[in-house]
């Protein structure tokens, strides 16, 4: 007599997705900065929990966005933020790709 197993582990990744309705507006935003300020801007009318869902799919375009406004976003919501939304994954990709040294010049 076989018995299966059934192999319970914890879910790993996020459980909240930013609704398409509203991550693609913020997108066509981010496309237009043209500097730091203009993120920052962006981000001050922006709800917070939308900021890492579009931190990721930014950087999943990087020829149409710049890097220093997804590297601003990614500084903005830290690594613990963009871990509880994101998951663990997304968030060491987006830090190993984005973190940016302590004292950079800002763009």
């Amino acid at each position: 007599m076989v018995i299966d197993r059934i192999h319970n582990h914890p879910r790993a990744s996020a459980n909240y997705e930013v609704p398409a309705d509203v991550i693609i507006p913020a997108l066509a935003r981010l496309r237009e900065c043209r500097d730091s300020i203009d993120v920052y801007i962006l981000l001050d009318r922006l709800p917070d929990i939308i900021v890492p869902g579009l931190a990721w799919e930014a950087s999943r375009k990087p020829q149409l966005y710049p890097t220093f406004a997804v590297q601003r976003l990614v500084h903005y919501c830290g690594p613990l933020f963009l871990e509880r939304c994101l998951g663990p994954l997304k968030k060491r990709l987006l830090l190993s790709r984005y973190r940016s040294p302590k004292r950079a010049a800002v763009v």
